[in-house]
């Protein structure tokens, strides 16, 4: 009697539970190895691994964030809280049985691809063999801190170590950053500081949490299909911003060098409400520090107490050897999933769009699911996949974006579950077109 074959996921938090979520629907054998003490990974306030911060919501919407097949219970908000979003993970890993399944407090130390599988070295001691290993412990791992010339003498923080703003009070506050936490945590300043100063290095597009009664992202998804062209469609979203008070230039803040599509969208209804109440106070780039006195490279000057940096994280592999370990944001892997010489090792959530959890993953998960299952077998559409995996980069959107490290595996959302859902036809294509029925 063959033995059934057992996967490992390495991390418990969305992206692993939402592996694992697929996996035991499939009814393969898995573990799931989980550093920290619980699930829940950067929704974990409380764990090591936890990156958010007291006043943290989505910023996908509930609807587009939540799998279709789980959905967030009816009494949460359109963007939940940081801790209801943590509630629903683990109620989600509860309901599919994976904290039986998972060994807690315990690191990957060691992953060793071998002919048939890989092996895994843990913390505590033992090496395990499995069949394969999917990797998802996250994009955020490594805090990316900018070097700028003299000495700051003031404090300093990362977005990674924030965790209120009552580390603001009485404080003259620099934030640094212009992402969605950049956003977040300089509103959050704007509440507590003596003084709260927001460093950004060009100008950007602000988009509501909602517009015309629905939450933006909703409201994007729904206008879409209304026009013949992308370029009809996003002048009229520009139009509807400027008309609700989110076009940046009305604010003092530079044009953006960019078009609207062109970069991760900066959701947050309330920044450019404090900039234009004086409560944030804008700031291009650092030129230099000396001592507390912080120089712009518009010339300004101001004295500060604090700096905090949104400045974002690189990715990190440190049970991969250097061989084996992705660099370049994962872009040497194929769709930012698959290794192109050790066919045991999956990586998942190595790329971003404008999504939130459930769509993307859920036929994320389900890709992976039917290329261990194909693997496993050996198909010969499995050994298709893999000679595809040797050749070039599908269109997943890429070119459309920014040229900048944040964007650099920034991806186009229809386009990417487009290229998903084609190559799970090639590797099931009886299931992909029962669910196509289903639809």
């Amino acid at each position: 009697m063959s033995v059934q074959p057992e996967y490992c996921i390495i991390g418990g938090g969305p992206i692993g539970i939402g592996i694992g979520k697929c996996f035991a629907q499939e009814g393969l054998k898995f573990t799931i190895v989980e550093a920290d003490e619980d699930f829940g990974g950067t929704w974990a306030l409380s764990q090591r691994s936890g990156l958010v911060y007291r006043s943290t919501h989505l910023i996908s919407s509930k609807k587009n964030t939540e799998f279709i097949d789980f959905p967030m219970p009816a009494d949460y908000p359109h963007y939940p809280s940081h801790t209801q979003m943590l509630s629903y993970l683990r109620s989600l890993a509860s309901h599919y049985g994976l904290y039986e399944r998972a060994l807690f407090g315990v690191r990957a130390e060691r992953v060793e691809p071998t002919g048939a599988g890989c092996l895994v070295r843990l913390s505590s001691g033992e090496t395990r063999s499995f069949s394969a290993v999917v990797v998802a412990n996250g994009r955020m791992r490594r805090p990316l801190i900018p070097s700028y010339p003299g000495v700051f003498t003031g404090e300093t923080l990362h977005s990674a170590a924030y965790k209120s703003s009552d580390v603001f009070r009485g404080k003259r506050v620099l934030v640094v950053g212009g992402g969605n936490s950049g956003c977040d945590i300089a509103v959050d300043a704007a509440h507590s500081a003596e003084q709260a100063l927001h460093s950004t290095r060009r100008g950007y597009h602000y988009m509501p949490k909602f517009i015309h009664g629905k939450p933006t992202q909703e409201w994007l998804m729904d206008m879409a299909s209304r026009f013949p062209s992308q370029d009809d469609y996003w002048a009229f979203v520009q139009r509807e911003f400027k008309a609700a008070g989110y076009d940046p230039v009305d604010y003092g803040l530079p044009r953006p060098d960019h078009a609207m599509h062109e970069a991760h969208p900066i959701l947050n209804s309330l920044v450019l409400y404090y900039i234009g109440h004086g409560d944030i106070r804008p700031k291009p780039d650092i030129r230099r520090f000396e001592g507390r006195t912080v120089e712009f490279v518009d010339g300004t000057r101001a004295e500060i107490d604090l700096v905090l940096y949104a400045t974002g994280y690189e990715m990190d592999f440190p049970f991969l050897s250097d061989d084996l370990r992705p660099s370049d944001g994962a872009l040497e892997l194929f769709l930012s999933m698959f290794h192109r010489r050790a066919d045991s090792l999956v990586f998942v959530g190595y790329f971003n769009a404008a999504s939130g959890l459930g769509n993307l993953l859920n036929c994320g998960g389900a890709l992976v699911t039917d290329y261990l299952i194909a693997r496993e077998k050996n198909t010969e559409a499995f050994r298709v996949l893999r000679r595809l995996i040797q050749g070039p980069e599908p269109d997943i959107g890429r070119d459309r974006f920014l040229k900048t490290p944040r964007h650099r595996v920034e991806t186009d959302l229809w386009k990417a579950i487009k290229v998903i859902n084609f190559f799970r036809s090639v590797l099931n294509p009886a299931r992909a077109a029962r669910e196509s029925a289903r639809a």
